[in-house]
């Protein structure tokens, strides 16, 4: 209903979108959509964006991710603009063979150096379905929102959805995140040690112990472990010899935090 605490947040989250979007140089449309990070299987990783102002979560500044389904939901109440936001995402590839791709990535880290997007080249079926219900509420009068106020649960309660904005205003945050583009950042500075000659003679041992399990492993991945007096895997007769060795030398007596019962 206009001018319901629900219609009036819809519009302020429409118009937080284009404010913040513009200052950013893309189009709008954030909303929780896959972006361009894969896993092993090659799966497109999946979480939730939005604008800084407008959630509680930290970091939102951080990453510029449009949605093509965060778009065309607003259809029905601004469908001039939507069409116009969708041509300028058609000119940067987000129009494939089954329609609007899943989002399209403008964040620096997770892009190729001299790259300024990556379009996120999947099919989503909810956000498809959303995206044909909006064109569908359109050409329909608004038809969704008839269909679920016959229900007679929601009917009971659709009082509810006629809040008014109230008088006194709550603000959730005392300073509002300042826009910034995010700048690619090059890591450049970092130490690198490259090893040309290695010396065999020099070994390297890891122990771990408590009074009862003791775990030995050396820099080729030999070693052993026993619980008390009880081997737990197979050793070789050189492994356990190197072992007494270094449990028996100065530097390792040492140690006084460390006590171990041969």
């Amino acid at each position: 209903m206009s001018g319901s605490l629900l219609d009036e947040s819809c519009k302020f989250m429409l118009m937080s979108q284009k404010k913040y979007t513009a200052k950013l140089g893309i189009p709008w449309g954030i909303s929780e959509a896959a972006f361009n990070l894969k896993d092993l299987n090659s799966n497109y990783q999946y979480k939730a964006f939005g604008v800084p102002w407008l959630g509680l979560k930290r970091g939102l500044g951080d990453e510029m991710v449009v949605s093509s389904y965060g778009s065309v939901l607003a259809i029905p109440e601004q469908p001039r603009q939507v069409i116009q936001n969708l041509k300028i995402l058609e000119r940067q590839g987000m129009y494939g063979k089954y329609g609007f791709y899943e989002s399209i990535d403008y964040t620096p880290s997770r892009l190729p150096v001299g790259k300024e997007y990556a379009v996120v080249e999947t099919y989503m079926a909810h956000h498809q379905g959303l995206i044909l219900l909006s064109i569908n509420n359109l050409v329909n009068n608004n038809i969704l929102q008839k269909r679920f106020l016959k229900n007679p649960e929601i009917k009971a309660v659709d009082i509810l959805l006629q809040e008014r904005m109230p008088r006194d205003m709550l603000i959730t945050k005392e300073r509002k995140e300042k826009t910034r583009r995010i700048k690619y950042t090059g890591y450049s500075n970092y130490v690198e040690n490259k090893y040309t000659k290695i010396d065999e003679t020099f070994r390297k041992d890891n122990i771990l112990s408590n009074e009862d399990y003791l775990i030995e492993i050396n820099d080729k991945g030999e070693g052993f472990s026993k619980y008390k007096d009880i081997l737990v895997n197979k050793y070789k007769e050189t492994d356990e010899e190197a072992f007494r060795n270094i449990l028996l030398s100065k530097k390792f007596k040492n140690r006084k935090s460390m006590e171990y019962k041969l």
